[in-house]
């Protein structure tokens, strides 16, 4: 076996005494399937900046006990808070599923939902198998404990919002591997709100895969506003089929080191595939955005637009690829990054890619990063506003683009108060 990390070791060694307590441990497929993603994951270790989609992203600090303990992050930003009514939430605490904090009774007509735990406990592993070689994933495999498995049956189309919360801590020294499926029927639709939060230091590494039929619409949003000292490694994988459309908007806000990792397979005419968020980071905090959007047929549209604002030494990481098959002709695929430092010692990196191999298609990318406007600052203050709330208006209409990507209002107006609480609040500097 090849060197491993500390922490790939740690997970090795103790797998064999973890598997008996998890969901599924007596049945003979979940173990075999759970024992393959181990194997995988010990052939590849944690991700490491040798590894090009990798190399802005380094985890040194959660993957090797002497950096983690030196480079500790002490950070004490208050967390966001904010109220979102819905009628139906399925809340997860320190990884396992809350029936007494979730309100479930009124589920809409054709919606079907239910936690992972249930399911591997009748030894059901439909749609957990996974043959790519990506290490966070295999280890996800081994380890996941809880989740969500959402189905919408065709036709069905639901107004009520769907909201899954994720509230972890400190309690678990394996971490949180939560695996979530969803499914959409034909011409079925649907809105979800995904918040992670939480307190302590942990690890966070939440596998979510998508199924769209023809015709399907779901807007996937997520709130990121992990703990400070929490490290969030998320991976999405969208299949969306004839004329279905996939939105996703990401707004992170907390983790010491947050990852939010997506892949969209276009498999169908004229389907569309948007992935959009927001980023505000402060202190010594490090997201990464990466993303691959696959055209593998004719006739589809995809878009990502990013957006961040960096204050003190916070690093801000998108990498986006658009690839284009050879049999994907007219085809459209937009891409664009953009980053506000607020101070000299932010630092963003942007690696915009376009991957085409067919002639007939509409292809544009960018990234730009910069400070405020100073001339715009002036402006302002020479109408008798202050410096303070002219960088705040300045800040808002930079996100104010991005955000108007949030078609749900009720959505919207919660993102728009979460990004405004982050602006006006004084955050304890580590």
């Amino acid at each position: 076996m090849k060197n491993l990390t500390p922490l790939a070791k740690q997970y090795i060694d103790q797998f064999d005494q973890a598997v008996t307590r998890m969901p599924g441990s007596d049945n003979r497929s979940v173990t075999a399937l759970r024992k393959e993603g181990l194997t995988r994951f010990s052939g590849l270790d944690f991700p490491h900046k040798r590894i090009e989609e990798w190399r802005y992203t380094n985890l040194a600090a959660l993957t090797k006990p002497s950096a983690n303990d030196s480079q500790a992050a002490k950070q004490t930003f208050a967390p966001l808070h904010g109220e979102f009514a819905s009628d139906c939430e399925m809340v997860f605490i320190d990884g396992q599923f809350s029936a007494e904090a979730s309100s479930l009774s009124t589920l809409p007509e054709g919606v079907t939902l239910s936690n992972l735990a249930s399911s591997l406990g009748t030894g059901a592993v439909f749609n957990l198998e996974q043959d790519e070689n990506r290490a966070l994933m295999a280890l996800n495999t081994a380890y996941m404990q809880d989740g969500f498995s959402l189905h919408v049956d065709d036709g069905a189309t639901p107004e009520t919002v769907l909201v899954l919360t994720f509230r972890n801590s400190a309690k678990s020294d394996t971490g949180y591997h939560s695996r979530n499926l969803i499914s959409l029927g034909k011409n079925a639709s649907l809105t979800i709100l995904e918040r992670h939060e939480g307190d302590g230091a942990y690890f966070a590494n939440p596998v979510t895969r998508i199924s769209l039929a023809e015709g399907a619409t779901l807007e996937h949003y997520k709130l990121q506003n992990e703990s400070v000292d929490a490290f969030h490694l998320a991976l999405i994988d969208s299949e969306i089929a004839k004329g279905a459309n996939y939105t996703n908007f990401c707004l992170s806000t907390g983790g010491r080191i947050s990852r939010n990792e997506l892949k969209s397979t276009i498999i169908g005419e004229d389907a569309e595939s948007h992935l959009n968020g927001a980023y505000l980071m402060r202190g010594s905090q490090h997201t990464d955005t990466t993303t691959l959007t696959e055209h593998t047929v004719p006739k589809n549209t995809s878009s990502q637009i990013y957006k961040g604002v960096l204050d003190d030494r916070s690093h801000g990481v998108f990498q986006g690829k658009i690839h284009i098959s050879e049999d994907a002709q007219q085809v459209t695929g937009d891409q664009l990054s953009k980053a506000l430092l607020l101070s000299d010692y932010a630092a963003v990196d942007c690696k915009p890619e376009l991957e085409i191999f067919a002639d007939d298609v509409k292809c544009s990318h960018g990234a730009t990063s910069g400070e405020l406007d100073e001339d715009a600052l002036f402006y302002l203050q020479s109408r008798g506003i202050s410096e303070e709330r002219a960088r705040k208006m300045l800040i808002e209409a930079f996100l104010g683009d991005v955000l108007e990507t949030v078609k749900n209002q009720q959505v919207k107006e919660y993102f728009s108060t979460l990004s405004t609480h982050w602006l006006t609040t004084e955050q304890a500097k580590p």
